[in-house]
């Protein structure tokens, strides 16, 4: 642990770098918050989750031959998968969404120094990409579990899976950003 300190002093000996480092802490506070509140605050957040709902009972007939049919209740802003071979409808609710991992991966890279704008963009535009689509087959494995297996074998799952992909996902592509 005193290693990490010392690496950090060491790559914050310049006053430029320590100014580069809260120009980022800045910009990504600011940016974060703006990019998580528009997604989760406004009409924006019902497109997102309707389009989950909609996308993965379509994922579910077509791919894992489950049959659904899915309700977006606007009162309470949630999908619901009706799956006849589970007892209770599965909800898609915020965390479902991907908004976080949208909002940390894109304010990463819109906040970080020394890229071109056209870099950023590109980037930006992929790791929405392999947010939507990771995301998707998050929803649709755990929805696959609790059908073949049960709700217990599932909640592990959904839990592991949801660590797994904000790990891997968020800091995997903002790791190939940097190194671009």
């Amino acid at each position: 642990m005193l290693t990490f300190f010392k690496k950090i002093k060491r790559d914050l000996k310049t006053k430029k770098k320590i100014k580069e480092s809260l120009y980022f802490l800045l910009f990504f506070l600011i940016s974060f918050s703006l990019i998580y509140l528009l997604l989760s605050k406004t009409l924006i957040y019902n497109f997102i989750n309707y389009f989950y709902g909609s996308l993965s009972s379509t994922l579910l007939n077509i791919f894992y031959n489950i049959p659904s049919t899915f309700y977006y209740d606007f009162i309470e802003q949630v999908t619901f998968l009706i799956i006849p071979s589970i007892e209770y409808p599965v909800a898609i609710i915020f965390l479902c969404t991907g908004i976080l991992e949208f909002s940390l991966i894109i304010s990463a890279i819109v906040s970080t120094i020394g890229f071109s704008l056209r870099k950023k963009i590109k980037w930006v535009l992929f790791s929405s990409f392999l947010v939507i689509i990771f995301n998707l087959l998050r929803i649709t494995f755990t929805i696959f579990i609790i059908d073949y297996f049960n709700l217990e074998i599932a909640n592990f799952f959904h839990g592991f899976l949801f660590r797994l992909f904000l790990v891997f996902i968020v800091i995997g592509t903002y790791y190939f950003f940097l190194k671009s």
